[in-house]
């Protein structure tokens, strides 16, 4: 009876200890940590707005420019995501932001990316001069500013679970580059070469886009183990919106959509840490969003009204639609309390590309003219073919590329404006589904079409907008293919 009792009086003690051995060891169990912050990387009125020779000068703000940043820690790997609102990021704030960013973070540079939206009213990063003084280094100050926003939202990292997914939008995207009746006459491109397509050719006598579109928004979503939203970061293959006021700096569709999303999560304003909304720019190299029609399409359709936009009233539609699309799928997400991190940095050297004699001979006799092109009429190159005729243009380009993998989710990271089928292939291609690509990221080489479409021609295909090698393309997409085949293998 005795030995009974203390037989019993041990399974209570092993009843009442064992969750307490259980609960140690999961506690053992790395947790996985979200942390969101925006940096306001807005330059001062009266900067160059484009960045460009134009000098465009800017004389409003109508929504100030953020670093958007969210770093994710699986309790061994950080990955770190950076958005700006810009127009284009050079290489060289990217290495040095990256380099601030490893010394304060400890998060290497193969684990941190960080792209440009492409809103075209944003700032270029030059070096800015008032009355022959030196008034605003934009560029440290952008470098700094980045690397300022990831340290914050590091220091906000806190338990979270994390969901992904893909909505659509297909009314949005528009391929931007159209065969042309033979009523509409001879394309003449650059060097006055004829051309089989033209870019942004007007709305009449079309025959068919010479592209497709990829439709789908790709996002990933992270909440506090409570339930509260902390970011969500998409990426969607839209060129830019505009509608934006001449002289104005805005961040375009990209933050309204980051606004609204917040909204339609029931993200307080005043929530502490803050809600950050994140929209990068996919593969859209050729994709705006205008809405074209071929002649057949347009006989179907019959007359259809014109509607006149009023300032960023095209913006916030576009923003809205996507906003709420992403939510459509955001209802169904499933939640992963831990997921693994894990990237894969290239170095990718492409050959530059380099005028033949033919097109110098163009560019002397325009230049001779004295011709004042607009920016993206056929004259506009000759400053840059002369350019990329001297023998000091170096002639290599070496780009950066990226993947990363967020439990099964993926990211392709490319330095250039993307045609949309490349991102498509990329997508067809990959054994990590869904992916999603971000263009304009770790740096912007230009344009980049496939072999095909260059021999289509049209503005994308010039040389300075295009600046490496024919077949580039093919060359990144089977380079990131295989590194996402690394990735896949190695597991969750």
């Amino acid at each position: 009876m005795r030995i009974q009792c203390h037989l019993i009086f041990t399974i209570l003690c092993l009843a009442f200890v064992l969750p307490g051995f259980a609960n140690t060891a999961m506690s053992d169990e790395p947790t996985f940590q979200a942390g969101a912050a925006m940096s306001n990387i807005t330059p001062p009125i009266g900067s160059n707005q484009t960045g460009r020779s134009s000098k465009r000068q800017a004389t409003h703000v109508h929504d100030e420019l953020h670093a958007r940043c969210l770093v994710l820690d699986d309790g061994q790997s950080k990955l770190a995501l950076v958005v700006c609102d810009l127009r284009h990021i050079s290489a060289e704030v990217v290495v040095n932001a990256k380099q601030i960013i490893q010394q304060s973070t400890g998060i290497p540079p193969e684990c941190v990316l960080v792209s440009a939206t492409h809103t075209h009213t944003s700032s270029g990063a030059k070096l800015e001069d008032r009355e022959g003084q030196s008034y605003y280094d934009y560029r440290a100050f952008l470098t700094r500013r980045i690397a300022d926003g990831v340290q914050r939202a590091v220091n906000q990292l806190q338990p979270a679970r994390i969901g992904w997914g893909v909505a659509e939008e297909p009314t949005q995207v528009f391929n931007r580059r159209w065969f042309l009746m033979p009523s509409r006459g001879t394309i003449y491109g650059a060097h006055d070469n004829i051309e089989q397509v033209d870019t942004n050719p007007g709305y009449s006598g079309l025959l068919r886009p010479a592209g497709p579109v990829d439709p789908q928004i790709t996002f990933l979503a992270v909440q506090s183990t409570a339930g509260k939203p902390i970011a969500l970061l998409a990426s969607y293959g839209l060129h830019y919106v505009g509608g934006v006021p001449a002289n104005t700096i805005s961040a375009d569709y990209f933050a309204i959509f980051a606004d609204r999303v917040g909204e339609l999560l029931g993200a307080d304003r005043h929530q502490d840490p803050p809600f950050v909304g994140i929209m990068a720019n996919g593969t859209s190299g050729d994709v705006n969003n205008l809405a074209r029609y071929s002649e057949e399409e347009l006989k179907k359709r019959g007359p259809q009204p014109k509607k006149r936009y009023q300032p960023f009233e095209k913006a916030r539609e576009v923003a809205h639609l996507c906003a709420e699309k992403v939510m459509q799928e955001y209802k169904t997400l499933k939640w992963h309390d831990h997921v693994k991190l894990s990237s894969v940095q290239r170095t990718l050297t492409f050959e530059r590309r380099y005028p033949t004699a033919e097109e110098v001979t163009w560019a002397e006799a325009v230049k001779a003219k004295k011709i004042k092109p607009m920016s993206t009429s056929r004259y506009s190159t000759y400053r840059t073919v002369l350019a990329y005729a001297s023998p000091e243009m170096p002639p290599t380009i070496d780009v950066i590329v990226q993947t990363h993998r967020i439990g099964d989710l993926a990211v392709a990271a490319m330095p250039f404006e993307v045609f949309a089928e490349i991102g498509l292939e990329l997508k067809q291609r990959s054994p990590i589904q869904p992916l999603m690509n971000i263009s304009i990221a770790n740096g912007s080489h230009g344009y980049l079409p496939t072999p095909g479409q260059h021999r289509l021609g049209g503005y994308e295909t010039w040389i300075g907008v295009n600046k490496v090698q024919l077949d580039a393309s093919e060359k990144m997409v089977d380079a990131l293919v295989e590194m996402l085949n690394g990735l896949n293998a190695t597991g969750r």
